[in-house]
């Protein structure tokens, strides 16, 4: 390859890794994008599961201690 080739082949090879390098940061703040949304869905989803055990806990304690009382 003369030098005249390889000139002109760089900046075509340059071109193409910032290309590549730009789509790879694209991709990754996608990617991070998607991580945090999946996350806060598993978020809601944890949370709407605890308040709804809380709710039915509740329930039975103040069952519970209603008997409690009525023994007592």
């Amino acid at each position: 390859m003369s030098q005249s080739s390889r000139l002109t082949a760089a900046p075509s090879e340059r071109e193409e890794a910032l290309a590549e390098v730009r789509q790879l940061i694209t991709d990754l703040r996608d990617a991070a994008q998607d991580g945090r949304d999946l996350a806060r869905r598993y978020a809601d989803v944890l949370q709407n599961v605890v308040d709804e055990y809380c709710i039915e806990f509740e329930k039975r304690a103040e069952a519970a201690l209603a008997r409690l009382e009525a023994v007592a």
